[in-house]
């Protein structure tokens, strides 16, 4: 029978607030399935759809968790809703041209929904489920936290993303240097609308690239391989024109680069990959999420110092700290930051190789790293983020037993001239980790841009470098053509602009 009840209006608390408890335990909270008994473009006839937020809507509009494709006519672009009410469910109809029926009645406003009931959306429409679960399956506790995780993707962000842009507004410190890259960033997005145009498109093309990945990174890898040859025989032909020159005035840092000295340092150039996080959450349940299909990692570049340190960038370590940049947010790693700042802990793990066939284990907790610059936030719903700087303290170190290392210059790293020649070695997009056994760091080069460290970073230009390349060592060679480290790779600004952490930070 219906009942009049409070009138539906979407809330950032029934969706994203919902949401973030559920994956938090959900403190006891129930959940419902909704079983497709038709196939669409999204779903199959016989699928189970869990729900683990307050309100959904059902249409066809690319907002709706619950979505039918074009083909379904006689399906509204947000057809109706499902609300929770204090203990109960309700379907409330929303389109004003086509009907909603709930167990063959027509629903005039709102019904109340009962186990077993049947939702069918306009006659002769397509046809749902209503299932509520029982027993020891019946708390969205039941659900594993990786498929908390994905559910509170699909169905709590995706009908949010303008308020969790304007919480993003309220925290991001653009990530610039100077009025230039400001200027730049300005220009570029001029205005909220096509900034979260270009937020919303990526998120489009990830799903599709995510599998075309592995395919396409074997061709580019090929393709890199084939020029790197030929740029090996290209260094070695202008090695032998180099060593003809013999200027008495060159100045005590030079330009030039010899394939020789990049060889002496390639052993103690690491490619890091994380394999997987232990998540334990603000009421004390979690445990280990591998690395997947539906728990995202990345990868980097570190190197070990003569003086045993291991070095990288911090946003390869603390991914999770770093969740929003001039391209957009990165979900996982925000949800990953909720835990972090909400009473619960992130700790990542990572494996180590290098050339050398040197590798070893370890793990986000034993590196020193600078959060002095992070500023904090809290939602509407009570909950706290925070967002690290991309500026000088975009490093992370530890101490190890390792022996060799990269000789470095603390002193030069602050005065380095415009002009100045960098060499930059790393994993651009994880090329150059073919195999356990076949590591090879991949050679870049960038300019000084400025004399000096401007906000904490060296500016460069000409920067030739990509992500992945992300902790890489800088160097630049003396007047004997030997590679002196000055700094490591922290991150890049539309096409030509980069930033260094200089060496001289790290104490």
């Amino acid at each position: 029978m219906a009942q009049a009840t409070q009138a539906y209006k979407r809330s950032f608390a029934g969706s994203v607030g919902s949401g973030v408890k559920s994956i938090m335990g959900g403190d006891g909270a129930k959940y419902y399935m909704l079983v497709h008994k038709v196939s669409s473009q999204y779903h199959k006839a016989g699928e189970s759809q869990a729900i683990i937020v307050n309100q959904i809507e059902i249409g066809r509009d690319a907002k709706c968790q619950v979505r039918f494709d074009e083909s379904f006519t006689t399906v509204s672009r947000c057809h109706a809703a499902i609300v929770r009410d204090k203990d109960n469910w309700k379907l409330v109809q929303l389109s004003h041209t086509n009907s909603t029926y709930l167990n063959g009645h027509k629903v005039q406003n709102e019904w109340y929904l009962q186990n077993g009931d049947e939702i069918q959306l306009s006659t002769n429409g397509p046809k749902l489920g209503f299932i509520i679960p029982e027993g020891k399956n019946a708390t969205v506790g039941s659900l594993g936290l990786t498929k908390r995780l994905s559910l509170f993707r699909q169905q709590a962000l995706r009908p949010y993303k303008t308020a969790i842009w304007s919480v993003v507004a309220a925290l991001v410190v653009v990530c610039v240097v100077g009025g230039l890259l400001l200027s730049k960033t300005n220009q570029a997005l001029k205005s909220e609308q096509e900034y979260r145009q270009m937020a919303e498109a990526q998120w489009a093309e990830e799903k599709a690239q995510m599998q075309e990945t592995m395919d396409e990174l074997a061709k580019v890898n090929s393709d890199m391989s084939a020029k790197l040859d030929k740029s090996k025989k290209d260094i070695a032909k202008m090695k032998g024109d180099i060593n003809k020159i013999n200027d008495a005035s060159a100045p005590k840092v030079s330009s030039s680069v010899n394939n020789a000295a990049i060889d002496k340092c390639l052993p103690y150039v690491y490619f890091i990959t994380v394999v997987g996080f232990d998540i334990k959450l603000p009421d004390g349940t979690g445990g280990f999420a591998e690395c997947g299909k539906d728990v995202p990692g990345w990868s980097g570049t570190g190197f070990l110092l003569s003086d045993g340190r291991f070095v990288t960038a911090r946003h390869v370590v603390e991914g999770w700290n770093y969740w929003q940049d001039a391209s957009g947010v990165n979900e996982f790693s925000q949800e990953l930051n909720a835990i972090v700042n909400n009473g619960g802990s992130v700790v990542a793990h990572f494996v180590c190789a290098s050339s050398s066939g040197s590798k070893f284990n370890c793990t986000s907790k034993q590196f020193v790293c600078n959060r002095s610059h992070d500023q904090f936030g809290t939602t509407e719903d009570g909950y706290k983020l925070s967002l690290a700087a991309c500026d000088g303290t975009d490093y992370a170190y530890m101490k190890t037993n390792l022996s060799g290392g990269l000789p470095f210059d603390s002193n030069l790293s602050k005065t380095l001239e415009r002009g100045v020649k960098l060499t930059v070695l790393g994993f651009p997009f994880g090329l150059g980790a073919n195999s356990p056994k076949d590591i090879s760091p991949l050679y870049g080069s960038a300019i000084v841009a400025s004399q000096g460290v401007h906000d904490g970073v060296i500016l460069t230009t000409d920067t030739n470098y990509e992500s992945g390349n992300s902790g890489g060592p800088v160097f630049c060679s003396n007047s004997n053509g030997d590679l002196i480290t000055i700094g490591l790779v922290s991150a890049g600004a539309g096409r030509n602009l980069g930033m260094i952490v200089p060496i001289s930070v790290i104490r």
